[in-house]
């Protein structure tokens, strides 16, 4: 027999008429085998929730039932989560100590805890989502599990969300979900429900109005007798079918006529508004009605602030109470109305303005006694009107509550509830927007305008701004944000003061000047000309490494010497609290990466990816790993940029569900050429869809240069040099003079040498090469080598390519290095030297080879053949084929990770890592992990 937790229902009348209802859900669900939902929908008293514990009764032996009923006053964020969760009592054990709270199933502590620790600071969304389908599979791995959520209409958000987060990972676990959905209530979130109720593996049952022959089968088992057809007739139509009104009815029925058996006069007296509540509550005594009405507003709770709320004594509530029992309204076991219904009906006989005072009052109760304060706020979110300073005060500590667990959308609620209490309060605007930047950046930015239109405080407004020109960024619109943190620098600089706090704001307030100016292409050059003669700051404090970092970042695009910049960039990255993921440590890898200082910043991205990993942070992991996967085909490591490529772009598109991300797709694409892909990488590059990407300083140039590669790969060299020519009008347009950030000039030389138009190739070399030579690095200097050795004939050329194959030799740019022997070898075998050409191309195959380039081994093969030469080794290692996902969890099976370990850094399931194990088994030729090891290890010695 499947074990329960939660509520359950001890006087539930009899279930009939459910049978073809309950033989789809017995066939769908087939025990909770595997992720598996069963959405049951319909009005008030249809027998929703019946139906759903007639279903779980069912479920085979050893199955773990949690369940959570809502209320409508339930506003907490995960505070259905933590109902399911609670029978197990993860919130009072030591983490440390609870086997189910082990690897990232920690991270869904926030969610699980009443209220938030003092000083907590907000938890990411993902990783408590994250957190919390681990704990799930936790439980799911000592039996079959099954979550039960009845009136899922009342559920809070951030809970919702968690179920469809888990529903849509959950192929591989015995989970089912079980939700009972009430329609018409105006409290449903249709966005996040919907989500449940399409995804393939849910079932959604619209339960029906019982049947005539149902009705009459109820009545029967209630009456004990058989009732004449016309009375099942008239209850059946009076009802519409509807179990709980039938039931009432039923019992009211044989109160009044037991002797004489159910007629349709007694029938017809029976009916009417009063049926749901039995006809008890205009009968109620004043004490037991004000007792039934604090039950109905409070929903939950003891008797004692039933009796507070009701205005008596706790000897005298629970008379009362015990007479409403009696009467039919509560539950036997609990003080819990009957059914909703009851408890709307009880409501209704209210007054309104008394329900008012009565939530009021009862949050005034909850909140003296100390009662969570989210709890406290789910009353005040039903009251009308302007909030009072106290409950001001209540709904901002739950809105804290809510971002320590996460909870970034029911925060918002509640700020947005506190602000009708003074929609011009400048710190709780701030607050507001602060919450709403995760989900809805404009209403956000909308009302730091507001706040920034009601001070004039130097300090204030540079704190806003800087807020502002954060939250722009999410929405991929930064001038507006430019144009402020502009005048707040003026601002800060004519009114901040010398203490180290204004000092510290006033470089933070500089910062973002650089990092929103460099954003889009229109504000580059203001930018440039606003630091012209800018003394660098010496780094001692974050301010100053964060302005360090963003000032090596402006450097690095004007094209000054890298010589210059590098130095300061090795300072901000070598300092080590310097916040990760933090634009300060972005600027200073840019400078660095392209400077071919290629190993500091491979380690502070390795590290930052790992703390990320770690923590569950999805979102860092993306930005991480797409940024390695930048420096890593830098570095002519191809295989490994795959990887990460592909890991960040399964997150943002997976997991995200950022659309308007355009790095992880344009490096991928990249890679995936390199690779011989070239078909891929097109259909990866249609996916860009972000608005406005020709504004964009980077992901602009770094997209045309993706889409030229691919169209050359694709055998379009004229659709390749469009894209490399704008690329390098953008570039010109902006006023980027780095010959390295987007090397437009380096593919359009060989295309144009290809296509026979040397002259215009030499025109671009040439008004390329003063940036070059101030970059002044050995790779940049051997690519303009390979330039104009491509569009040089004769043995000028030849010398020229010779020279670039000198200076690309041992530098990062292997990629480079393998081209200009290749292109050497194919004009020696031109000019008749065979000999001299085998070893040129053989020399470009290996280079290749090591870095996984299949696309030049596939064009420099041939040529070698027609010089005379054979490969003195293959040129293909299975580790070749491993796909970017499947390389990601081959190497961290080969270091020794388990299968859940791989799963929880790669954000995947464990049936996931399973099927890429076993799929890089086979491609490699080998029968199991500890074969893993050496296999990759051959891999990259015979051609990685």
């Amino acid at each position: 027999m499947a074990s329960h937790s939660g509520a359950q229902a001890a006087d539930e009348p009899r279930l009939v008429g459910r049978e073809l209802e309950l033989l789809l859900v017995r066939e769908h669900v087939h025990e909770a085998a595997a992720g598996r939902a069963v959405l049951l929908r319909g009005p008030s008293g249809i027998g929703k929730t019946r139906l759903m514990r007639a279903a779980l009764a069912e479920l085979a032996d050893g199955t773990r039932v949690l369940t959570a009923r809502c209320a409508e006053n339930t506003t907490g964020a995960y505070e259905t989560v933590r109902a399911l969760f609670e029978p197990l009592g993860l919130a009072d054990a030591a983490p440390q100590d609870h086997p189910l709270l082990r690897g990232s199933a920690r991270l869904a502590l926030p969610a699980l805890t009443p209220d938030g620790a003092p000083g907590a600071v907000p938890a990411d969304t993902y990783a408590v989502m994250h957190g919390l389908y681990w704990l799930t599979a936790a439980l799911a791995a000592q039996g079959p599990l099954v979550l039960a959520v009845d009136d899922a209409q009342w559920c809070d958000e951030a809970s919702l969300r968690w179920l469809g987060f888990l529903l849509r990972r959950a192929e591989d676990l015995p989970v089912a979900l079980f939700l009972t959905l009430r329609g018409g209530t105006g409290a449903v979130r249709p966005e996040v429900l919907d989500e449940i109720a399409d995804n393939a593996a849910c079932l959604t049952v619209d339960v029906q109005p019982l049947t005539e022959e149902a009705v009459g089968d109820l009545l029967r088992a209630t009456l004990g007798a058989a009732p004449a057809p016309e009375v099942v007739a008239e209850c059946a139509e009076v009802t519409g079918g509807t179990p709980f009104l039938v039931q009432l009815v039923a019992e009211h029925l044989k109160e009044r006529a037991p002797a004489a058996g159910p007629g349709r006069a007694a029938l017809s007296e029976g009916l009417g508004r009063s049926a749901v509540a039995r006809f008890q509550i205009d009968r109620l005594t004043p004490e037991q009605l004000a007792v039934a009405r604090a039950i109905a507003v409070l929903e939950a709770g003891d008797i004692e602030t039933v009796a507070a709320l009701a205005g008596t004594r706790p000897g005298p509530a629970d008379g009362a109470a015990q007479a409403l029992r009696a009467a039919g309204l509560l539950r036997a076991d609990s003080l819990e109305y009957k059914h909703d219904l009851v408890r709307q009906a009880v409501l209704e006989a209210t007054p309104s303005a008394e329900q008012v005072a009565l939530r009021e009052r009862a949050a005034r109760l909850l909140n003296d006694s100390g009662h969570p304060t989210e709890e406290v706020a789910g009353q005040l979110m039903l009251l009308p009107g302007e909030p009072a300073p106290w409950m001001v005060t209540v709904l901002r500590s739950a809105a804290l509550g809510a971002e320590q667990r996460g909870a970034p959308a029911t925060a918002g609620q509640y700020l947005t509830r506190a602000l009708r209490h003074d929609p011009d309060d400048v710190a709780l605007l701030s607050a507001l927007a602060r919450v709403l930047a995760h989900n809805d950046h404009h209403t956000a930015l909308s009302h730091l305008e507001h706040a920034l239109s009601l001070t004039a405080d130097a300090g204030t407004r540079c704190r806003l701004v800087l807020q502002y020109a954060v939250t722009s960024l999410g929405v991929q619109n930064s001038l507006r944000a430019f144009d402020l943190v502009g005048e707040a620098l003026e601002l800060a600089r004519a009114r901040l003061g010398e203490s180290p706090a204004d000092r510290a704001l006033r470089t933070r307030v500089e910062a973002m000047f650089l990092v929103a100016g460099l954003d889009e292409k229109t504000t580059v050059r203001r930018v440039g000309e606003h630091f012209r003669g800018h003394r660098p700051p010496p780094g001692e404090t974050a301010e100053e490494r964060l302005l360090l970092g963003m000032l090596c970042a402006l450097g690095t695009l004007q094209g000054r010497p890298a010589a210059e910049l590098v130095p300061a960039a090795e300072h901000v990255l070598r300092v080590g609290d310097v916040s990760l993921g933090g634009w300060g440590a972005l600027g200073a890898g840019l400078t660095l990466w392209l400077a071919d200082e290629i190993e500091p910043v491979e380690a502070a991205l390795t590290a930052l990816l790992g703390h990320a990993q770690r923590r569950g942070e999805a979102w860092t992991c993306a930005l991480a790993s797409s940024t390695r996967a930048e420096v890593r085909l830098w570095a002519g490591d191809i295989n490994r940029a795959v990887a990460d490529a592909q890991f960040a772009f399964d997150l943002v598109h997976r997991d995200l569900d950022v659309p308007t991300a355009v790095g992880p797709q344009c490096v991928l694409a990249t890679a995936s050429v390199h690779r011989g892909e070239a078909r891929r990488a097109e259909e990866i590059l249609d996916l860009v869809t972000r608005p406005r990407l020709d504004h964009f300083t980077l992901e602009y140039h770094t997209y045309l240069m993706a889409r030229a590669r691919t169209r050359a790969a694709l055998g379009d060299p004229e659709g390749a040099l469009g894209h490399l020519l704008r690329c390098g009008d953008s570039l010109a347009e902006t006023g980027i003079d780095s010959p390295v950030l987007a090397p437009w000039w380096y593919d359009a030389a060989q295309l144009l040498a290809e296509l026979g138009r040397p002259a215009e190739g030499r025109d671009i070399v040439e008004r390329i090469a003063p940036s070059v030579r101030r970059w002044d690095t050995a790779r940049a200097h051997g690519m303009l080598a390979v330039a104009r050795g491509a569009l040089t004939p004769g043995d000028a050329g030849i010398d020229l390519l010779a020279e670039a194959a000198r200076l690309l030799d041992g530098t990062p740019g292997r990629l480079e290095h393998a081209r200009a022997e290749y292109l050497l070898g194919r004009r020696l075998l031109d000019r008749g030297d065979a000999p001299a050409a085998r070893e040129r191309l053989r020399r470009a195959i290996d280079v290749a080879v090591l870095c996984g380039n299949r696309l030049l081994v596939d064009q420099a093969v041939p040529v070698l053949t027609a010089a005379g030469g054979r490969l003195r080794r293959g040129t293909e290692s299975p580790a070749d084929a491993l796909s970017g996902s499947e390389r990601q969890v081959a190497e961290r099976a080969a270091a020794g990770a388990t299968n859940r370990e791989i799963a929880e850094a790669l954000f995947l399931t464990q049936r996931t890592v399973e099927f890429h194990l076993t799929s890089v088994y086979r491609k490699l030729g080998i029968r199991g992990r500890q074969e893993l090891a050496a296999a990759l290890a051959r891999g990259r010695d015979s051609g990685e």
